[in-house]
């Protein structure tokens, strides 16, 4: 197994793990009452928020905008592109075995 396999995988389980623990926070949040919220963790969420300021001192409006839309995509999606990226990596570089039966 390569490093770029063994990081898939590692994304895959993040980003699965992630999405169940939001699940469970929903279903805790959820109590006595019939309204199922389930909130989206991102990098927003996380970063401090004069840690996002920096986006406005891009100089290109276009590079400004695809970090915005990064920053504020579900943070499960991102891992989750990020081991499917990994998994591509791993089968194109590494060597094509054959088994001899």
């Amino acid at each position: 197994m390569s490093i770029f396999a063994l990081l898939g995988l590692i994304l895959l389980l993040l980003s699965i793990s992630l999405l169940v623990y939001q699940g469970m926070t929903a279903f805790m949040n959820m109590g006595a009452s019939d309204e199922f919220r389930f909130e989206n963790i991102t990098f927003v969420d996380i970063l401090d928020v004069s840690t996002v300021k920096w986006l406005e001192g891009f100089s290109s409006v276009y590079v400004q905008s695809v970090a915005e839309t990064l920053l504020s995509m579900p943070l499960a999606i991102l891992l989750f592109a990020g081991a499917i990226i990994f998994f591509l990596i791993h089968a194109f570089t590494s060597e094509k075995r054959l088994r001899k039966a």
